[in-house]
């Protein structure tokens, strides 16, 4: 992992280790995520290492958690600057979780989904916020089916891109994105809270 010194000193070492991980992670897949791999990448001690992270477990858990903060992060973000209250929440779950990701994160969320296979448990942290996302979807002052819908088209938009089956591409999916906004807004002239 290349850091300069400035920066090394302001990212704390649990996040360094995470980062760590993902690099693992990104270059040779979730198989050899050990935690001593993990520990050569962040240049700390194993010891060092387990004091953050006693297992391998809890690692992966950790990215995963991390992962789903880094979405609510860019949700709240997108709900601050939606200058409509109706259906901001599910504008802003909807524009998040349809941006293409990073091409180097991309890795890590196949990786993710390979770890879970082995123990399903590392889904815990995401499907905790799945929840409170969806109840935030019901309670956003539009019709929680359509909410609720959308949510259901934007999931499965999301893990069609991680399994690499097909979704739609260019033009279809920009419709298909623009409808889905169109449906988190409330018709003209309707009362908003």
């Amino acid at each position: 992992m290349n850091q300069t010194p400035e920066n090394a000193a302001s990212v704390s070492v649990r996040d360094r280790l995470l980062d760590a991980a993902e690099a693992v992670v990104a270059r040779e897949g979730v198989s050899h995520l050990t935690l001593e791999a993990v520990a050569n990448e962040a240049g700390v001690s194993k010891g060092g290492l387990l004091y953050h992270f006693r297992a391998k477990s809890a690692l992966v858990t950790a990215i995963v958690e991390r992962l789903a903060n880094r979405c609510e992060s860019r949700q709240a973000e997108a709900v601050a600057a939606d200058p409509q209250k109706a259906g901001a929440f599910a504008r802003a779950f909807l524009t998040v979780r349809t941006q293409p990701p990073d091409p180097q994160r991309e890795p890590i969320h196949t990786a993710v989904l390979a770890a879970i296979g082995t123990d399903p448990e590392y889904l815990d942290p995401l499907r905790q916020r799945i929840a409170e996302w969806q109840n935030r979807l019901e309670a956003d002052h539009i019709d929680p089916v359509t909410a609720t819908i959308v949510r259901l088209a934007v999931d499965g938009l999301a893990v069609g891109r991680l399994l690499k089956v097909p979704v739609p591409e260019g033009e279809l999916h920009e419709r298909v994105i623009e409808r889905l906004l169109s449906m988190t807004r409330p018709p003209s002239g309707e009362n908003q809270p």
